[in-house]
């Protein structure tokens, strides 16, 4: 009985001490970025464009068996990392808390926008084509099935472009 009730007793100071602790949410504000500090980001986001080419360009020809051009593009994904790695240390040195990651996450965003406005405008193509169609404007309606090709051999460079860049399924994500 003295067990239990030195159990309940625990469990109720246990109860209030948690009842006392408040958190109150951390809201940040993201600081203004200045020209200077937008001019790297953009120049970090290239280099790891050019990073996930060489990787992907690499992987493709030690498929096929050419571990010569292989080897040049390991290595020049190797001098890029560096790139990467001093334009990281710079921002960081800015402010910015993880360079690398942000400018990742703003190259997948850059690529899932591409890949949606893509299909946006087959889809405005195919709509303009049927209508084309049933007015009875035939050359018209072949103009838009031109540019329904073209689109369709974009959205394959997109979708591509986005795989590489670490996007599994871009064309689900951008529904």
């Amino acid at each position: 009985m003295k067990k239990l009730g030195l159990a309940a007793i625990a469990i109720l100071f246990a109860a209030a001490t948690f009842a006392q602790t408040t958190t109150t949410p951390v809201t940040t504000t993201p600081t203004p970025r200045t020209p200077a500090e937008k001019a790297q980001m953009k120049d970090l986001r290239q280099d790891i464009r050019t990073l996930d080419k060489d990787k992907a360009e690499a992987k493709t020809e030690i498929n096929k068996g050419d571990f010569a051009d292989a080897k040049t593009d390991i290595t020049n994904a190797q001098t890029v990392r560096t790139d990467i790695k001093a334009d990281a240390t710079t921002l960081k040195s800015e402010g910015i808390a993880t360079p690398v990651k942000t400018a990742d996450k703003q190259v997948k965003a850059i690529d899932e926008k591409a890949v949606k406005t893509t299909i946006t405008d087959i889809h405005a193509d195919k709509v303009s084509e049927q209508a084309d169609v049933k007015a009875g404007n035939i050359k018209a309606a072949q103009a838009e099935q031109a540019d329904i090709k073209a689109d369709r051999k974009a959205l394959k460079a997109d979708i591509k472009q986005a795989r590489r860049d670490g996007i599994k399924h871009p064309v689900r994500r951008a529904k």
